[in-house]
Parts: structure tokens; C-alpha cells; sequence
């Protein structure tokens, strides 16, 4: 009987070679995680955690940057993981920015777009004694708001007048707005607002409008001077009480 060749004879033996190709293709992979290891073991720690922020503001800004990087200087310092929130909060604590939108790239590196306030008015503390008193001071914005901030930039927009409670700025705001739209092409100098509403009008107009009609007293006010102005130059420095019922005081 013939013996049949065993299969194990046929199988083909692999030369150290061949043995060897799956750890010589796969060596690359190791080489470069060993040397991303290694970059990470021997990396300065500090510069692994340092945040890359990219600001987007206005040329010309109504505060330093300065000023908004130290308001975020704890929140990034040596931090892995940035808390967008927190910092939004951070930032919109500046009474200068209105509103702080922020937007991630990586882990730690974030671009902040910061949207500062717009005056509308300049505005004072009704009750104030002195301007150099705490909170005696602000601005409003074009949104309506009251803003206080540490610095005051100059300006030559309307002087307002008023208690800082919200119901009461939200309601000289919106008065504004229509006594501005009324009197045009005549400009509001200043605007009190107290326990009666009281205009100043360039040149140097005084209009008392009281603490109720005072819409229908300024159409009167308004019909008056056109008349007034036509025939005496002194109503340009005189002051109208507009507070009785069918007529009005002149002084000057």
C-alpha cells in the first residue's frame, strides 16, 4: 500500500521573515504613540493648560481689554476643560458689555465676541447730593437699561435725571422716545424725571410738564412757543409751567 504524503509536509513553512511582518507594519503605530507619550511626559504641565482666546470687539472700545482679560483670568488659568457659561457670566458682569457670545474651537481655546453697551442718555441720581457719590452716576443704553459702570466716558448725548429703580427707567426711557419724536426738529437737552417730568430744550428752553398729562401739555407747550418765538427772542431762555389747566406761567 502506498503512504500518502502527510498534510502537515504540505503546508509551506514560514521563514523567520514572514514571521517578523506583522510587528515590522505595525511598529510605525508604536514608534508614534511612544513619541506622543513621551511628548506629553516631558511637556512643560503649564503650557498643556494654557487657554488660547481670540477676541472679536470693537476698534475702539469704551474700556481696556485689559480690564475683560482679568475678568476671565481665573476661569481660564490652569484649566483643561473651559466653562463657556462661566465666563459669559464673567464677562457680562462689566457693566460696559452688553452681551458676551463665546464659541469653542478646542478643549481650552475658545474666540469671545464681546457687544458693548450704546449710550442713549447720560444719566444722574436724582437724590444725589454729589456726583462723586457711589452709583450717582450712569449711562442709558439704547436698549433702555441702566448701566453704572467704573469708568464714565465723555459725552454730549441727553442728561437724565431720575430715580435708578427699573420700573422708573424703563418708563423715562419710553417717555423720551416720544417727548424726542415730538419736539423735533427741537432738541432735548436734559430730561427730569421726579415726582413731575421737567425738559430742558436747546437753547435753553424750560418746559414743566408735571406728573400727569403731560402729552397734551406738550402740545400746548408746543403751539405756544411756536406763536411766542415769532414775536419775543426771549422765549428762547424762558422757562413754560404747562401744569394749568388751560393756559401756562412765563417766566424767564
Amino acid at each position: 500500500m502506498e503512504n500518502k504524503p502527510s498534510r502537515g509536509r504540505n503546508k509551506r513553512q514560514k521563514t523567520p521573515v514572514q514571521l517578523l511582518m506583522p510587528l515590522v507594519k505595525a511598529a510605525p503605530f508604536f514608534i508614534v504613540l511612544g513619541l506622543i507619550v513621551w511628548g506629553v511626559l516631558s511637556a512643560n504641565p503649564a503650557e498643556l493648560l494654557k487657554a488660547g482666546v481670540r477676541w472679536d470687539i470693537a476698534k475702539t472700545p469704551p474700556i481696556d481689554l485689559h480690564i475683560l482679560k482679568e475678568k476671565i483670568k481665573p476661569l481660564i488659568q490652569d484649566k483643561y476643560q473651559l466653562d463657556l457659561h462661566e465666563i459669559k457670566l464673567a464677562l457680562e458682569s462689566e457693566p460696559w458689555v452688553n452681551k458676551a457670545d463665546i464659541e469653542r474651537f478646542f478643549w481650552n481655546s475658545i474666540q469671545i465676541k464681546i457687544e458693548f453697551q450704546q449710550i442713549a442718555m447720560r444719566w444722574e441720581h436724582s437724590q444725589c447730593k454729589s456726583k462723586e457719590q457711589i452709583n450717582c452716576i450712569g449711562y442709558i443704553s439704547t436698549q433702555g437699561a441702566l448701566f453704572i459702570p467704573k469708568k464714565i466716558s465723555p459725552s454730549d448725548v441727553i442728561l437724565a435725571h431720575s430715580k435708578p429703580d427699573k420700573n422708573t427707567i424703563t418708563q423715562l426711557y419710553t417717555d423720551f422716545q416720544y417727548y424726542r419724536s415730538s419736539v423735533d426738529p427741537m432738541v432735548i437737552k436734559t430730561f427730569s424725571k421726579t415726582n413731575i417730568d421737567q425738559l430742558t430744550l436747546e437753547p435753553n428752553v424750560t418746559v414743566i410738564l408735571g406728573y400727569q398729562k403731560q402729552k397734551e401739555r406738550l402740545d400746548r407747550f408746543l403751539k405756544a412757543y411756536s406763536e411766542l418765538k415769532k414775536k419775543n427772542r426771549k422765549v428762547k431762555q424762558a422757562t413754560f409751567d404747562m401744569r394749568y389747566p388751560k393756559g401756562f406761567a412765563l417766566s424767564y
